[in-house]
């Protein structure tokens, strides 16, 4: 997995690679989103024909994590854990650590 900076750079991988939107952070030049891209050969081949569903599932995961529906992203997490070849998975550990602080 690697990570790219921008809507720009992700744009120009998302036609051969998956790509998935992680986080966005303010710096000096505004809001920036980082996203990873998942090489085709590090996802298992069963799982190519739901990959939309997970690429869906995923977007949904950011989309309800930055709205607080912090049980939405639990369930979500333990579903795609696993899924992109793994590669995700420690950025699913990380939301879920997160939101285990945020609910202490």
């Amino acid at each position: 997995m690697w990570i790219i900076v921008g809507q720009e750079a992700a744009d120009k991988l998302i036609g051969n690679y998956t790509v998935l939107e992680l986080e966005t952070h303010n710096s000096a030049q505004g809001p920036v989103t980082a996203y990873c891209v998942v090489e085709a050969e590090k996802i298992p081949l069963l799982e190519i024909p739901m990959i939309g569903n997970h690429k869906a599932l995923h977007n949904e995961f950011i989309k309800e994590y930055r709205n607080g529906n912090y049980k939405f992203c639990k369930d979500a997490a333990e579903h795609l854990m696993g899924y992109f070849g793994g590669e995700v998975n420690s950025f699913y550990e990380e939301i879920l650590r997160r939101i285990d602080l945020a609910q202490t």
